[in-house]
């Protein structure tokens, strides 16, 4: 038997319990987000970084030039998504906007084929049929300008997650994750901080409810999320994990009905429903 691989190993029964608890911490971004009142995304983004790299940072090692240089343009791409993906939060609500975003893996796939020059498989294609009919129905349950902006930003973020998780593949084959982890984050951080500068944005003075909502950014969704889905990657394919991964969008939807009182309308149900369920079908292995 392959020890290496991937499908032959034994998951052990906390391997699931990181996954549950990754997927809840990811899925209170869009709520956290709502809650961080008076703080421009920008300033978000920055703070979220910032303090995941100075907590990581002492555990980080040295890394090759040619590396470094992918880790700082995984870290734009980071910077922009969650610039992006926070401020179509102001404009649509929490389930779109996730769902939106979590249309990742369909980019992902092109992306992959354009730089890897590895042709998506025909389940591919029909995942993106399946998709793309759900994301117009739930676009055309509101099709206000405002509306339309924020999914244009919700996609483009989509589009950033996808170019990161991309650069960061080749990377992730030579650095572990927990060097890779808070160098990203310190190039994301430190590509936000010039434009914060030039555009005069407030990264102080924020009510302590806000406050609370960027720590818990930081510490939920970043460290819980992101890493314990690394760490799942250990144990379960890609594939696999990135379809829990899009339970995201449930999970959002809930704690935005629970605590923003966002309650979405059948169509939109419906319309997100066909495009998560396209993504399921696109990855599958």
């Amino acid at each position: 038997m392959n020890a290496s691989s991937t499908d032959e190993k034994v998951v052990p029964p906390r391997v699931g319990v990181v996954l549950f608890v990754a997927l809840l911490a990811v899925s209170s971004a869009g709520v956290l987000v709502r809650s961080a009142d008076g703080a421009d995304p920008l300033a978000i983004a920055l703070w979220r970084t910032t303090i995941v790299a100075t907590l990581l940072l002492p555990a980080a090692r040295p890394i090759g030039r040619r590396d470094a240089a992918l880790v700082a343009l995984a870290g734009v791409c980071l910077a922009a998504h969650f610039v992006t993906w926070f401020a179509s939060l102001a404009t649509i609500s929490v389930m779109r906007s996730t769902v939106l975003v979590c249309l990742g893996p369909l980019w992902t796939g092109l992306m992959e084929w354009a730089f890897y020059r590895e042709r998506p498989r025909r389940a591919y294609w029909v995942g993106l049929a399946v998709a793309v009919p759900g994301v117009a129905l739930l676009a055309g349950t509101d099709g206000s300008p405002a509306s339309l902006a924020g999914d244009g930003l919700a996609t483009v973020g989509g589009m950033l997650s996808a170019a990161y998780l991309v650069i960061g593949r080749s990377v992730r084959a030579r650095v572990g994750i927990g060097t890779y982890a808070p160098l990203v984050c310190v190039a994301a951080a430190l590509s936000l901080l010039p434009i914060v500068v030039a555009t005069g944005t407030s990264v102080v003075g924020f009510p302590a409810a806000t406050w609370a909502a960027i720590v818990g950014l930081a510490l939920g969704p970043q460290m819980l999320g992101h890493n314990g889905y690394n760490y799942a990657l250990r144990y379960m394919s890609a594939a696999t994990v990135s379809t829990v991964v899009l339970l995201e969008p449930v999970g959002a939807t809930l704690l935005a009905a629970a605590f923003l009182g966002e309650v979405p309308g059948p169509l939109a149900v419906v319309g997100g429903t066909l495009a998560i369920g396209g993504v399921i079908i696109s990855i599958r292995e």
